[in-house]
Order: structure tokens, then C-alpha cells, then sequence
């Protein structure tokens, strides 16, 4: 298993550093900072507490999916776990390492039965992504019908792919997941405990409508800095691209996205009128108000109680970090959190 970490990882790093160098090879870089220094300050601290809320509203949401799991606190102690997740998924190169902090953290500090504990914290996980992930696709196709303006060749395909590949892979879900529990027997009670959740209207509409908040958020969030870039965008144009350039993000291919996010934004808004240092200067000014926020996960992981080598309580925690890793990476939903 360690030497598939630092293979994925060393090929993350190696992905990183190969995007970035084309983008940088082939950037005017003039133009670049031209761009970030017109940038309105009040638009930016404006995104930034867009994408706080957003993250107050995904803690709520993951938190009644986990009190339906039989796991209970109080939300504050759900917002100071979230935080550490966004902050790993901010600086480790796996795609699953917030999760499984989250995971962590839920199955170890949270009250209720101890029966099935790291299971249960995994799947309230991965519900959490699967409904934001979910409605952040049906966004990008909502907003591809409103949008004023006719969309790109690029946009347009790019979101016809999208939308193929995940009513395959629900079709797919919905008509197998009785073969794949008795196949692989490890998964069996994560799908009993994701069937349980869909035989229950109000708990889905709730988080249903409570990632519709967030997700309509990130939009607003890049929006507002398209806007204070001076960018002429449909607003319904940031709600189909924004969903897409996330979910490219999504690929093994870089850390946090980097690279990707940037040739995203530039191929996806190339015929709105945006250059390319325009577009990579949207992505830099987007990610760098996320990690401000994300930041704030840090002191939790310092101070809150993360398992330490070498003592026995570190051994069990280590331990429980492990399989959680192992519920996420066989049953792993990609989604933003937010």
C-alpha cells in the first residue's frame, strides 16, 4: 500500500509540475499581473466569505446525514472537523485525504453505538460528496438552459460527456448494487446504509436543497471575482463552466487541482471573450480565496486531538485512519465540498 501511495503521489507532484510548466511557458505573464492588480478588493473578501458560508452550510449537511448514522455532536464540534478536512484536502496530494480526516475525526470523537463506527463516519462521508456532486452536474445542466448567450463547442461537449457518464454510472449503480454487495462483501453495508438513506424523502430533500446552496455558492463565489476582474460574463455562463472546471479537477492528474484548474478556465471561457492570463488570473484569485478559508483547518490539526505516533491511543487512531481510507477508496464519491 506505500508504495501505491508514493507512486500516485509522485505522479500527482510530477502532473503538477508538468501543467503548471506549460501554462508558465506559454503565459504572458504582463498581462497576468495586470489583471490581478485590477482586481476589486471588495470582490475578493466578497468571494471569501461567499465560500465561508458555503462550508458553514456543507457542515450542516453533513451533520444531519451523520446524526442519521447514529453519530452525534454538537455543530460546532462538525465545523472545527471540517475545517481539518478542507485543510488536508488543501495540502496532501491524495484526492480521499479530507475524507478521511473527516472520517477520522467523526469516528473517533463523535457519541453513539460503537458497533460499526468508521464504517458508518465513511458512508455519512461519502453521502455528503455524492449529494454535492449531484447537484453541482444538475447545476452546470440548469444553467446551460438559462444561459442567455450560446454556449461554446468546448462548453457544450464537454457538459453532454458529463451528463452521458453520470446517468451511465447511476443506471449503472441503481440496477447493480445488489451483484456488487454480494461481489465484494466489504461494500455490502455501505450500500444497505445508502439505500437506507434514499428510503427516507425528507432527509434527501433536505441535503438535496442544502447543496443546492453550496454549490450555487462556488458560482457566485468565482463570479464575483470574474466580475471584479472587469470580466463581461453571464452569470449563467460562471453556472455551467464552474461545475465543469471542478469536476476536471476532480482527475488523478495534479495536487489540489493545480494546473488543471487554470487550463480549464482558460479553454472553457476562451470564447466569452476571456485571455488566457484573464482566465488564469480568475483560477489563482478563486483558489487563493478557497485557501484562505481552508486555513483555518490548520490550528484543528495541530490542537485538535490528531493522533500522535508512538503512543497507544495513536496506534488505534492510526488504525481506524486506515480502514476509513479503505471505505473511501473503494466505495470513494468525488464531489466539492465544499
Amino acid at each position: 500500500m506505500k508504495r501505491s501511495f508514493r507512486w500516485k503521489t509522485w505522479l500527482r507532484v510530477g502532473g503538477t509540475l508538468a501543467l503548471v510548466g506549460f501554462l508558465a511557458a506559454r503565459l504572458n505573464w504582463t498581462e497576468l499581473a495586470q489583471a490581478i492588480t485590477h482586481l476589486s478588493p471588495m470582490a475578493f473578501w466578497g468571494s471569501v466569505g461567499v465560500f465561508l458560508m458555503a462550508q458553514l452550510v456543507s457542515t450542516v449537511r453533513w451533520r444531519q446525514l451523520a446524526l442519521d448514522a447514529q453519530l452525534h455532536a454538537g455543530l460546532d464540534r462538525f465545523g472545527v472537523w471540517y475545517a481539518a478536512g478542507m485543510f488536508c484536502n488543501l495540502v496532501l496530494p491524495t484526492s480521499v485525504g479530507g475524507d478521511v480526516v473527516r472520517t477520522w475525526y467523526l469516528a473517533q470523537q463523535a457519541d453513539g453505538p460503537l458497533d460499526g463506527r468508521t464504517r458508518r463516519a465513511a458512508t455519512s462521508v461519502l453521502l455528503d460528496r455524492g449529494t454535492g456532486l449531484m447537484v453541482l452536474i444538475a447545476l452546470a445542466g440548469v444553467a446551460s438552459i438559462l444561459c442567455p448567450v450560446a454556449l461554446t463547442p468546448q462548453v457544450t461537449w464537454f457538459l453532454y460527456a458529463v451528463l452521458a457518464c453520470t446517468a451511465l454510472g447511476l443506471a449503472i449503480g441503481l440496477t447493480s448494487s445488489g451483484f456488487i454487495g454480494r461481489k465484494v462483501p466489504k461494500l455490502a453495508p455501505l450500500i444497505s446504509q445508502a439505500w437506507d438513506f434514499a428510503r427516507k424523502p425528507g432527509l434527501v430533500a433536505s441535503s438535496l436543497a442544502l447543496s443546492v446552496l453550496v454549490q450555487v455558492a462556488s458560482v457566485v463565489q468565482v463570479g464575483l471575482i470574474g466580475k471584479g476582474l472587469g470580466l463581461d460574463v453571464p452569470w449563467a455562463v460562471y453556472g455551467c463552466v464552474v461545475p465543469l472546471v471542478t469536476l476536471l479537477t476532480l482527475l488523478p492528474l495534479s495536487v489540489s487541482g493545480m494546473g488543471l484548474r487554470e487550463a480549464g478556465y482558460a479553454a472553457l471561457l476562451a470564447g466569452f471573450g476571456v485571455t488566457a492570463p484573464q482566465a488564469v488570473a480568475l483560477s489563482l484569485l478563486g483558489f487563493a480565496a478557497t485557501s484562505l478559508v481552508a486555513l483555518l483547518g490548520l490550528p484543528v490539526i495541530i490542537w485538535g486531538g490528531w493522533p500522535r505516533v508512538g503512543t497507544d491511543s495513536g496506534t488505534h487512531s492510526a488504525q481506524a485512519a486506515n480502514e476509513s481510507a479503505e471505505h473511501l477508496k473503494t466505495e470513494k464519491i468525488e464531489g466539492i465540498s465544499a
